[in-house]
């Protein structure tokens, strides 16, 4: 298991606070898939927020020879950041098929999904395939929508707003948006041979509520990222993989609709 060299990071995380709930239902709201049956609206209640809705402890298997991340030096990190920006702003269009792994401290099973997602024109579309067929899809207006047996809803109040939340999270992670100066993250960059990772830290206390850090690691090329890994407060991981990734190859209207 790959551990990243934090030897100089002397920051300490808060923990998880008084409205843990809410928390908790912002993040699963979108990471976790309903069951059969039941619509996502059916799952946002108080009683559904249990510690089966819990994030992913994914361990990083690789081996014996892969090399461990290295922090790299500020002057060092600041040309990582702008080499990523660069790259990035010229992405403006992304599909691919991810692999996400969830597992609770609460859990003993490991859950796995798969499923394609779609991003272009600031619209994103996160589709699961397996083990059940749903959509959720954040327009460039904002607006968000439900797909699920066939049918299209508008998830409008409280719900609307926690999954746009979660899915500007993950849009600003896949882009490498999050790293902006201006983002809602403090930056960390390190080195893993040709591949670069980024620990992100919440700024925003929203934020600090769901997730200690998320990492972000790139491709050897710098311009793609390849897994995000997400921490929460109470331990819990989720990591999702990309894989089969296009950059700015047409995608059709109307997959987001």
């Amino acid at each position: 298991m790959n551990k990243i060299d934090e030897s100089n990071d002397r920051s300490t995380i808060p923990p998880f606070r008084g409205d843990a709930r809410r928390a908790w239902g912002y993040q699963n709201i979108f990471l976790k898939q309903p069951r059969r049956g039941k619509t996502r609206e059916a799952l946002i209640t108080t009683h559904k927020r249990s510690a089966v809705w819990g994030l992913v402890l994914i361990l990083l298997v690789n081996s014996a020879s892969a090399q461990t991340p290295k922090k790299a030096a500020p002057e060092q990190a600041k040309k990582m950041v702008e080499t990523v920006g660069k790259a990035t702003a010229a992405v403006k269009c992304i599909q691919c098929d991810f692999t996400q792994i969830r597992q609770s401290t609460m859990l003993k099973e490991k859950q796995t999904s798969k499923g394609q997602m779609f991003f272009a024109g600031k619209n994103l579309k996160w589709a699961y395939t397996s083990p059940n067929k749903y959509a959720l899809i954040v327009k460039a207006d904002g607006q968000v929508y439900i797909q699920q047996d066939g049918k299209t809803r508008k998830a409008d109040g409280q719900s609307g707003q926690l999954f746009k939340g979660i899915a500007q999270v993950v849009m600003n992670s896949v882009t490498g948006a999050a790293l902006s100066e201006n983002g809602d993250f403090t930056v960390e960059m390190y080195t893993q041979g040709d591949q670069w990772v980024a620990k992100l830290t919440p700024k925003q206390a929203k934020l600090k509520k769901m997730f200690t850090n998320i990492y972000l690691y790139f491709n050897d090329k710098h311009n793609a990222v390849t897994k995000v890994e997400m921490k929460e407060a109470n331990g819990d991981t989720t990591t999702i993989t990309f894989a089969n990734t296009k950059l700015n190859e047409k995608i059709a209207d109307s997959v987001f609709n």
